[in-house]
């Protein structure tokens, strides 16, 4: 069977990884613009061509990223650019669309080319992808769609990409040859073992995953799904089908429900007529605008004799208000200087008492015993104790009695040289205080005086606000219910003019969900086609393994394979070459050809007859364990890959991709990682590393430390 079509030929444009210092840019399009047929990375080891590969894979769903120290420290994300084709609906010749969308035969598909661009961090959690239409050059200007890369999530990247391949809501069983086996739902990295070859599936002699058996059942459900085997996939399509007509009747409903409200809301259902109404509605509210500018003008001229009296006014009100602030500031002034007016007072008061206190209460006044009335002698310390009350005075000696004075004989210059020092301050503190008294004085005349010029501004200038009002209201007031009338009309404009503007939101978002509904229509009648194809083919898995193992052989002659014979693949997909399994050949070499083989075969066939398969694949060293040149002096190969060791093979690999890819699979898109691809191909090299001691680039990370 040959398809018309190579939907959905996934197409990758180019990678960009986001840097701290700059970013790196790999380019799979030609000066065209469009995506090359071959696009190779070539160049030493360990210069970051492998990690282009990882990344793309990466930015498609997988699980990790390189680590490598220079990607860790110089790459905070990355992008990826792709074009993939998706179906549309063909119109006719009069230019409408098809009237009936869900029959079987009324849809005629077309394929309309479109751009995305994923985004996707390697710092913190890396579960989130943005989506972006566009480009790598330009994106589009609306928002980007966020999408997991959980599989199980509602809104995941692996959906959105399985809805682009025609393989969305597809659930594989955990074991097919049970009837009632459970299932789980296909993701889009089940099918990246036909899309992507490492460098170690190459030979690792597990090309089917035949030593997982879990992973070699899905893969052979995978590929029964690519090719449409009818033994299964007709049941699937089926619940394709029937899954996806119930969620385009649910939305039709939906659809029919809010053209119902939209109708109901008076919202005109064509956007022609809609618009008419926002030109009429503009028209109207700049006419409103225009008519109260006029209105305002009018009432201008009108007043402009009452000028002067309107520039009094001002001039007085302005007068108040600045009266208004000078009395406040001196009433503030005033409640500030009170406090410290109460703190002289009361530290007058408090020298006066101390000044009273050292006449009053002397301690060493007495001079006559209250016994006797003799004099008493004069009073000294003898061995810590008082003279005249034999009291001992060790912690607490008086200056006087230390001194030898008596009581009564320097008493009075005593307290004469306490009087002269507390005088002495207590004056300083009355003429501070008097000096203070004064200065409040005259901020509290300046406080009567501000408020009482308050008060007479706001007197004339409510006497001259009246008679402006006299000389301007006769002609002002004609013109208030007109301006009245006008500033309405504006509103009602405003009004109008908002809810035009909603009804087109509204109606731009029901097209939007109405082209959803037509989107399902389309991918249901894609899925009654393909139906429909399977059963008029009705090809068995019998007859799919004998096309893969014709081009499976084929491939191999095409590459030069020593000893070709009894090529094919089984049942398990396992490769089988000279009649024997393909990990039992024993040659290195041989093991690359025939995983080379076996991947090239899915594919070819896949995209020729127009599967399901992304339309791309990407091949990690081709060469792998084959010796791209025979330079002189080489030692000679030995043993059974003496057969692999020459640089035939290698040129027949390209040929052969070279001839496929401009003939039968001309649309295909294949990325492959070489270190030295042969010169017939170099016009396809898109990036080249030259390494340590080699021409710049260094590699992928060029200004990495140390390079």
């Amino acid at each position: 069977m040959t398809a018309t079509s190579h939907w959905p030929a996934f197409r990758i444009l180019g990678l960009r990884l986001l840097g701290y210092r700059k970013n790196y840019t790999i380019d799979f399009t030609d000066e065209a613009g469009h995506a090359r047929a071959l696009s190779i990375i070539a160049g030493e080891i360990s210069t970051g061509k492998t990690t282009i590969l990882e990344f793309i894979d990466f930015c498609l769903g997988s699980s990790s990223h390189p680590q490598h120290p220079e990607i860790v420290d110089s790459v905070k994300a990355a992008q990826l650019s792709i074009e993939v084709d998706i179906p549309v609906q063909n119109l006719d010749s009069s230019g409408t669309g098809l009237s009936d969308l869900v029959a079987p035969d009324a849809v005629r598909l077309g394929y309309s080319r479109q751009r995305y661009v994923f985004q996707r961090g390697v710092e913190g959690s890396t579960r989130d992808v943005l989506i972006f239409s566009g480009d790598l050059t330009s994106f589009d200007s609306v928002a980007p769609r966020l999408l997991s890369t959980d599989s199980s999530a509602e809104d995941s990247l692996s959906k959105f990409l399985l809805q682009l391949c025609g393989l969305d809501g597809i659930r594989l069983k955990v074991a097919p040859t049970k009837p009632d086996s459970a299932t789980h739902a296909l993701s889009f990295r089940d099918i990246a073992p036909l899309w992507f070859l490492s460098n170690t599936r190459l030979d690792n002699k597990n090309i089917a995953f035949e030593h997982q058996p879990p992973k070699a059942l899905k893969l052979k459900q995978v590929v029964d799904l690519l090719f449409d085997v009818f033994d299964e996939s007709g049941a699937i399509l089926s619940g394709q089908i029937a899954e996806l007509q119930s969620e385009l009747s649910a939305e039709r409903n939906g659809l029919k429900a809010v053209w119902r409200f939209i109708r109901e809301q008076g919202v005109p259902d064509n956007p022609v007529e809609l618009e008419a109404l926002q030109v009429d509605a503009e028209g109207v509210f700049r006419q409103a605008l225009l008519a109260l500018e006029h209105i305002d003008d009018v009432a201008r001229e009108r007043t402009a004799f009452a000028e002067e009296a309107r520039s009094e006014y001002l001039n007085k009100v302005q007068e108040a208000r600045e009266s208004e602030n000078r009395a406040r500031e001196r009433e503030t002034l005033l409640r500030r200087l009170a406090p410290l007016r109460a703190q002289y007072s009361d530290d007058l008061k408090k020298l006066t008492m101390l000044k009273e206190a050292k006449r009053l209460f002397d301690p060493l006044s007495v001079i006559v015993c209250p016994a006797c009335a003799s004099d008493i002698p004069s009073a000294e310390v003898v061995n810590g104790h008082c003279s005249l009350c034999r009291s001992e005075i060790r912690h607490l000696e008086h200056s006087a009695l230390q001194d030898g004075l008596h009581p009564g004989a320097d008493a009075a210059a005593s307290v004469a040289i306490d009087d002269v020092d507390v005088t002495k301050e207590l004056n300083s503190t009355r003429r501070r205080l008097k000096e203070l008294n004064g200065y409040i004085a005259a901020v509290e005349v300046e406080a009567i005086e501000a408020r009482k010029s308050v008060a007479q501004f706001d007197a004339e200038s409510a006497e001259l606000q009246r008679r402006l009002d006299l000389l301007t209201r006769d002609a002002i007031t004609p013109l208030l219910s007109e301006r009245d009338a006008v500033t309405a009309a504006v509103s009602d404009a405003v009004t109008v003019r908002s809810q035009l503007l909603q009804h087109q939101r509204m109606l731009e978002s029901t097209s939007e969900k109405d082209r959803s509904v037509q989107d399902l229509a389309v991918r249901l009648s894609d899925l009654r086609r393909r139906l429909a194809e399977s059963e008029a083919n009705r090809r068995g898995r019998t007859a799919l393994l004998d096309s893969l193992s014709a081009r499976f052989s084929e491939i191999l002659e095409s590459f030069g394979y020593p000893k070709l014979s009894e090529a094919f693949i089984d049942k398990n997909l396992l490769p089988h070459v000279r009649g024997i399994r393909y990990d039992q050949v024993g040659s290195s070499g041989a093991t690359t050809l025939i995983s080379l083989a076996w991947e090239l075969a899915i594919f070819e066939l896949a995209y020729e007859e127009g599967r399901r398969h992304p339309g791309f694949l990407m091949v990690d060293s081709p060469q792998k364990n084959l010796a791209p040149e025979t330079q002189p002096g080489q030692a000679a190969v030995s043993g059974e890959d003496e057969g692999f060791a020459g640089e035939a093979i290698v040129r027949r690999i390209y040929r052969h991709l070279d001839l496929w890819l401009r003939g039968a699979g001309a649309g295909a898109q294949i990325i492959l990682v070489d270190n030295v691809p042969p010169p017939s191909v170099e016009g396809a090299v898109v990036a080249r590393y030259g390494g340590a001691g080699g021409p710049a680039p260094y590699g992928l990370i060029d200004d990495a430390p140390g390079q």
